[in-house]
């Protein structure tokens, strides 16, 4: 850094944004920078007097590569400062001037391996990757040198305190959620502590992590077996980067040399050792040659050894030999530790049910644990690091996994075979946070609840909901309908796998009738294969076909509904702009004739053929804007489902048009909608238009099944093939049915190609988001995203009900009136 040099800086509103630009204006740089918004702009000019409103760009598109060309006349600058990725981070690069220095401070664009042009190297320019995070593995000279230049800047002043946004502990994801939104200033702080001076941090609920250090040695004695495997790489991925793997035959199996190659490829020094543990002079050895790559920080004993039998038939022997990798192992790499590995964090071994709840057969490998376990106890006791983890059967790898190949019935002490991942995310939890030496971990086999003891699917799920005659409910009625909540379909999914061999995707369980469970089970009978569709793939397919409307009226594409107020002479009108059924059903007319304005609704059916929401909006913008803003000061317009994104498009139109106004969304977002289609609807062409057949097949009376196997039949001839098996029981003429067919398709088809980030900044106006109280379960914002589509506010409420009776609710019609309109 040179007084008169040149920099810029992206998101300077940002903690380190404006830390480099008091930094740089302390050391007599020209400043050049980047924000989101108008406030964020003048939040900087009201902060640094040497800012100048023109030096400071968008950094939500590239607009700012333009800014740097005209104020540097062509030259640019010699150092950009960047957090911006992809397309943005490309501009910036363009932004240095000849011998310039980028620093790159993001690690979005690496960790994607993007590409980046070779011929702006000829500038003689410099790139360099700031990963902070590595001083904390850097050298002391490193540290010390930083140290210095930070406390030498304190001294005069160039380092001084950043706005701050504080949250309290408890808060942590709202603070998550309020940095995501992107509209902070400074930094988001926690406070740890009620003041300064408390010794004692407030106390804050926690997922348990076990981390490892780079710098030590991690020993497993047994480390070649199935376990073994799987406990060294998530040591691995905890941070480990030196491996001792002990095992007394060495490595036997190719499996055993690609996993340790693919560790070393990462990285890892992995070292083998065949020292036999089950000596003074073995476990010794081991843990000297431990020693030679690194302080030992943590011991894992998995080794075992079974000879069962009933106690009859045990010999001193077989006692020997099943207490030799255990016991005796065991009591030696105690003797040694606590000599050898002064800085030893963990003392692990695996001991097993049989010794906690005990086995038949196993009363030798019983005995083994126990004496573990002692041993454990009595590390614990002389103040050091110990934990014996009691596990059920664990199955897919290591020796149950193997006997369960030849067919034995792996119940164990009342236990069920436990998922190694299950083990290894309960690891976490029992090495951090369970401070007891003796814990446990296991799958009970018997329950006396739900569905145990059922003989069929259908009696296994009543009994979970607790439904005790089917003449109550309806046939076609899916689960989640009749009353599912989270935790029964956990219990659901998992009786159905374990006592009818039934596997079931989450989506699939959603959309599952009895009807169709029925027919699941006496395939599964007759050893026919059957493909489960998912019929709800838009969050109620059957409910939307029920509201199709009237034909006669489908044609208009702005519909005037009755309402509480039908003057001709308005200077206030509502547009409704319906779910992925595009027209104006029973629901909207009830809605519509209890709101206090003149109300339209949008239908868009006559559009069916249009492939992208611009074509959509284009085609119906100007009758919107003559029928029904023609006369008003403001737009209002509600949105619903998939309604929510043409409604969007036609707001940004209007404000295009100089108009002003607002938007209620009713469980609707282009991030929301994107996300729900990835997670319910078939990505492919054929499984879409599947979807959309059997959800209208679903809702007729006829006993009559279309079935449709893949690459049978074109869209066209399924959809004839379907009117034709129902052409008595539907009051819409086929020309209609298919128009509906087809527009479903081609908007779930928008749905899946959906970009949100192309949505960010895209409106003026406030929004009104309106969420059920069911909703499906995704990981997203509590605003659906909408906050990056407005630079207004974004208020969000709240209606009891699903997707479909949220409509119902006469919550919503007191939202509109009173709060909306």
């Amino acid at each position: 850094i040179r007084r008169g040099a040149s920099i810029l800086i992206h998101a300077g509103s940002g903690g380190i944004g404006l830390a480099a630009i008091e930094t740089c204006f302390a050391y007599g740089m020209e400043v050049f920078t980047t924000v989101s918004t108008t406030a964020k702009k003048e939040f900087l000019l009201a902060r640094f007097a040497l800012l100048k409103p023109d030096h400071i760009g968008n950094s939500r598109d590239t607009s700012f590569e333009r800014m740097i060309r005209t104020l540097t006349n062509g030259r640019g600058v010699d150092f950009v400062l960047n957090s911006l990725s992809e397309e943005k981070l490309q501009a910036s690069v363009r932004c240095l001037a000849k011998g310039g220095h980028f620093l790159e401070i993001g690690k979005y664009d690496m960790t994607k391996n993007s590409k980046l042009a070779m011929e702006l190297f000829q500038k003689g320019i410099t790139f360099t990757a700031v990963l902070l995070d590595l001083l904390f593995s850097g050298t002391e000279t490193q540290k010390m040198t930083l140290h210095r230049i930070l406390a030498d800047d304190i001294r005069r002043g160039v380092v001084k305190p950043l706005p701050t946004t504080v949250f309290e502990a408890s808060e942590i994801e709202k603070a998550f959620r309020f940095l995501a939104g992107g509209k902070h200033m400074g930094k988001v702080l926690l406070r740890i502590r009620k003041n300064e001076d408390d010794r004692c941090t407030i106390p804050i609920q926690v997922c348990p992590r076990m981390f490892c250090s780079p710098e030590a040695t991690y020993v497993i004695v047994g480390g070649l077996g199935g376990f073994g495997l799987e406990l060294a790489d998530w040591l691995i991925l905890r941070g480990c980067r030196m491996l001792v793997l002990s095992s007394s035959r060495g490595i036997t199996q190719a499996y055993q040399e690609f996993r340790i190659r693919n560790w070393k490829s990462y990285g890892v020094e992995v070292l083998v050792s065949t020292a036999d543990v089950t000596t003074n002079e073995g476990a010794r050895s081991l843990l000297i040659e431990a020693c030679t790559l690194g302080p030992v920080a943590a011991i894992f004993n998995l080794a075992v050894q079974l000879r069962d039998a009933i106690f009859e038939n045990q010999t001193a022997q077989a006692f020997a030999e099943c207490l030799r990798p255990k016991a005796t192992a065991t009591g030696w790499l105690d003797r040694w530790s606590r000599t050898l590995c002064p800085e030893l964090q963990h003392f692990v071994v695996f001991s097993s049910v049989s010794c906690g709840r005990g086995n038949a057969g196993q009363s030798n490998y019983g005995m083994a644990n126990s004496i573990m376990e002692r041993i454990v106890e009595g590390r614990c006791a002389d103040g050091l690091p110990g934990k014996a983890i009691q596990w059920g059967a664990i199955g897919e790898v290591g020796l149950v996994a193997a006997m369960a190949e030849e067919k034995i019935d792996m119940e164990i002490g009342g236990t069920l075979q436990q998922r190694i991942s299950s083990c290894l995310g309960e690891l976490d939890r029992l090495l951090v946070a369970c401070g007891d030496p003796i814990v446990a971990s296991m799958v009970v086999a018997e329950k006396n609840l739900g569905g145990a003891g059922s003989k069929t699917p259908v009696e296994a799920v009543m009994n979970i909901m607790s439904i005790r005659d089917l003449k109550s409910i309806s046939f076609e009625s899916t689960l989640a309908d009749i009353g599912m909540d989270s935790l029964m379909a956990v219990e659901i999914k998992q009786v159905l796998e374990r006592d009818f061999d039934l596997v079931l995707s989450p989506q699939e369980l959603r959309s599952l009738t009895f009807a169709k469970l029925q027919l699941l089970a006496e395939n599964k009978e007759s050893g026919e294969i059957i493909e489960v569709v998912d019929d709800n793939p838009a969050g109620g397919l059957e409910m939307l076909v029920k509201n199709l409307g009237l034909e006669a009226t489908s044609q208009q594409t702005i519909l005037r509904l009755q309402s509480q107020s039908n003057e001709l002479d308005y200077k206030k009108a509502i547009l409704l702009v319906p779910g992925i059924e595009s027209v104006a059903g029973d629901v909207w007319k009830s809605i519509a004739s209890k709101i206090n304005a003149p109300t339209f609704i949008l239908q868009t059916l006559n559009n069916y053929q249009c492939q992208s929401l611009d074509t959509i909006a284009d085609a119906v913008y100007e009758e919107v804007l003559d029928k029904v803003y023609s006369k008003v000061e403001q737009f209002t317009i509600v949105g619903y489902s998939f309604g929510v994104l043409i409604a969007i498009e036609i707001a940004k139109r209007l404000e295009r048009d100089n108009l002003v106004g607002k938007l209620m969304l009713i469980d609707g977002a282009p991030k929301y909608l994107k996300m729900l289609a990835n997670a319910d609807i078939h990505k492919s062409d054929e499984d879409i238009q599947k979807s959309i057949l059997y959800a209208i097949q679903a809702i007729s009376q006829s006993k009559e099944t279309l079935v449709f196997n893949r690459g049978e039949f074109t869209f066209k001839e399924r959809i004839d093939k379907l009117l034709e098996l129902h052409k008595d029981e539907t009051a819409y003429s086929k020309c209609y049915i298919e128009k509906t067919i087809h527009a479903l398709f081609y908007r779930m088809k928008m749905a899946l190609s959906l970009n949100p980030e192309a949505y960010q900044n895209t409106l003026r106006c406030p929004v009104t988001l309106v969420k059920p109280t069911k909703a499906p379960l995704l990981d997203i914002d509590n605003d659906y995203g909408l906050t990056d589509i407005t630079d207004s506010t974004v208020t969000i409420n709240t209606l009891e009900g699903t997707h479909q009776t949220m409509l119902q609710n006469p919550q919503l019609l007191n939202m509109i009136n009173q709060g909306f309109l």
